[in-house]
């Protein structure tokens, strides 16, 4: 996203690229929003695992059966995050962090590239 940016800073008089680049940037926002969201969607189901297995009704059940249901409760107890090569979690709040920061760089540049066309005209 970062490198799209710099793409659209660095063609900024030319509409078409400008405008291929902001396409482009709209594609990886939306493919980032799919796989975030469902990042969030199976966390959030793995947290309710252990909930739904202490609301069953277990009571009365067979011995081997109430086994089951301790083990997949003290499996449930730790915390499920679905991550990024084990380096980032996958989740809206991530998205949002990918998503400053990539406008962030977008507006510095811009800053930046006015700045250096001011300086040019100055001298």
């Amino acid at each position: 996203m970062c490198f799209v940016a710099f793409s659209a800073i660095t063609s900024w008089g030319d509409y078409t690229d400008v405008s291929q680049a902001l396409l482009l940037y709209s594609l990886l926002t939306s493919c980032l929003y799919v796989f975030c969201w469902l990042g969030s969607e199976l966390s959030e189901q793995a947290e309710s695992v252990r909930d739904a297995a202490w609301g069953c009704d277990w009571v009365g059940t067979p011995v081997p059966f109430q086994r089951c249901l301790i083990f997949i409760i003290a499996a449930a107890n730790k915390e499920f995050t679905l991550t990024a090569d084990n380096f980032v979690p996958v989740s809206n709040k991530t998205m949002m962090n990918m998503m400053n920061q990539s406008i962030s760089f977008f507006m510095f540049l811009l800053h930046m590239k006015d700045k250096n066309r001011d300086s040019n005209h100055g001298v």
